[in-house]
């Protein structure tokens, strides 16, 4: 496998070489890189790598810039000081977020992440592993009037309970009533994509806008489209939501 990495931190750089030599030592960092400029030059005159581990910030900018460019989908594994900008990541190519200082442990999850979902031999995901697992619900069934109509999960951005009824929201908005439990629809739902983060909410995690800390062990999240309800993760869910939406689950 062969590696880029962008990190504009020297020592930040040495220790993940380090870590990489250990858990992985017949991987070849190919190139390192300190800036958004200089990771746009070196792509242009070299191989695209199997792998890039990249740093959020650089002096010129936010790495998923670079990302935004590129033609093809070359897989990423983020390192960041801060959560926040975990949900912009995956929407740069990011398989995996690591917050830093890089643990080892939390390397070799990654990389494993990398190893089930990519072959090495091609940047692109195996096609097996992007189908949704079989026994996970595709669509549901929402009541329009007197007819029926059918949603796709994709165009979910959560369910709620109030007054012991469960709603579905959409992206664009609209609400229905459904005839489940918050329960039902965990064990119906893929969990690579939607998780509980309280007794009243399942979330779609493209549903999240911004996570800031609501307390030392809580977090409060803001979700599209806006809702009046309580959306901040409860105290026994939030490590699991923190793992979830880093990718570790």
């Amino acid at each position: 496998m062969r590696i880029l990495i962008i990190e504009d931190e020297l020592d930040a750089f040495q220790q993940l070489k380090k870590l990489l030599k250990e858990l992985a030592p017949e991987k070849k960092i190919i190139g390192h890189c300190c800036s958004i400029k200089e990771t746009m030059k070196w792509l242009q005159h070299n191989l695209a790598p199997d792998l890039i581990f990249s740093v959020v910030q650089l002096p010129d900018g936010l790495s998923f810039e670079i990302f935004r460019k590129l033609k093809n989908n070359i897989p990423v594994i983020f390192t960041c000081k801060y959560e926040k900008h975990a949900i912009e990541a995956f929407k740069a190519n990011g398989i995996y977020y690591i917050l830093k200082p890089v643990k080892k442990r939390e390397l070799e999850d990654a990389l494993t992440r990398y190893k089930d979902f990519f072959s090495p031999s091609r940047n692109q995901y195996k096609k097996s592993q992007l189908q949704p697992q079989s026994h996970y619900q595709e669509r549901f069934m929402v009541p329009t009037g007197a007819q029926m109509k059918l949603l796709k999960t994709e165009e979910i951005a959560y369910f709620y309970t109030e007054n012991k009824v469960v709603y579905l929201v959409t992206f664009e908005g609209t609400k229905y009533v459904m005839d489940y439990t918050l329960e039902r629809l965990q064990l119906l739902l893929d969990p690579r994509f939607f998780f509980r983060i309280n007794r009243q909410f399942v979330i779609n995690i493209s549903a999240i806008v911004q996570i800031a800390p609501a307390s030392k062990s809580r977090l409060q999240l803001t979700l599209r489209p806006v809702t009046d309800h309580n959306t901040i993760t409860s105290f026994e869910r939030t490590d699991n939501f923190r793992k979830w939406v880093l990718g570790g689950l």
